[in-house]
């Protein structure tokens, strides 16, 4: 990542965490994100980083292997302790086990959605900007690897609600969308050398960051079940599960088909 230009020198590593330079400049907010200087920047700061950072040929996207993963250490059932505010809106790990084979249905019908080298975390406070050099960085790569880029920026547009206390309506809507993902494919279709980007493919890559920005809900809302199990975080998990688990219904209706 140092040597792609999209992250700082490690110095050392320790048994669980590492030491990398400091990165000048702000985390964003919710209001900052959508600054029409910054937003663009950042645009462009994603696909450099989709387009430029080298993957193995052979690497597959991880997002299904992950969900996988992590639900077989989701409790069977939610009906006691913390979890017992999901039922509101799931009851078991069988129902999130039966989204996840629908998004899997969903995906395997598209070969042509691109793969690369992808964040998988782009939260506000994971995005740094630079007021002086007009500049955005990214930091903690922990959950970086191969994935589809749409849910990059799926996640990322998710990530407009904010985190301490999300609020969804802030989701940007599609005239914001269409205009961000035209820098962002400009930026793309410019490092690999490609053709002049069209409006077909800004609708085209509108549809699918959609559809994985509702597979960003399931992908956290998994994730805060486990969190909420074992981690020593002063921070309600489970409630946060239930917030993104109600909103993967919520927007189920409005983005599942647009793949």
């Amino acid at each position: 990542l140092n040597k792609a230009g999209f992250a700082s020198k490690v110095y050392c590593t320790i048994n669980n965490g590492y030491f990398y330079g400091f990165i000048d400049g702000v985390t964003l907010t919710v209001d900052t994100i959508r600054d029409p200087l910054i937003s663009p920047i950042i645009a462009r700061a994603i696909a450099g980083m989709h387009a430029k950072i080298p993957q193995n040929a052979e690497s597959k996207p991880v997002f299904q292997e992950t969900l996988t993963s992590w639900l077989s250490q989701v409790p069977a059932t939610f009906e006691n302790g913390k979890l017992s505010a999901l039922n509101s809106v799931v009851t078991s790990r069988d129902d999130l086990a039966a989204e996840l084979k629908a998004l899997d249905e969903k995906i395997a019908g598209h070969p042509e959605l691109r793969v690369g080298f992808c964040h998988n975390d782009l939260l506000l406070g994971n995005v740094i900007f630079n007021n002086d050099k007009k500049t955005i960085s990214f930091i903690d790569y922990e959950y970086g690897n191969t994935n589809y880029l749409s849910f990059d920026i799926g996640n990322h547009f998710d990530e407009y609600a904010g985190v301490e206390n999300p609020d969804y309506s802030l989701y940007p809507d599609k005239s914001y969308q269409l205009r961000w993902l035209r820098f962002y494919l400009e930026e793309y279709h410019a490092c690999r050398d490609m053709a002049e980007v069209t409006q077909e493919d800004v609708v085209q890559l509108y549809n699918q960051v959609n559809f994985f920005a509702l597979c960003g809900h399931l992908w956290w809302g998994i994730w805060a079940i486990i969190q909420s199990q074992n981690s020593d975080i002063d921070f309600d998990f489970a409630d946060y599960a239930r917030l993104r688990m109600q909103e993967y219904m919520k927007q189920k209706k409005h983005f599942f088909n647009l793949l």
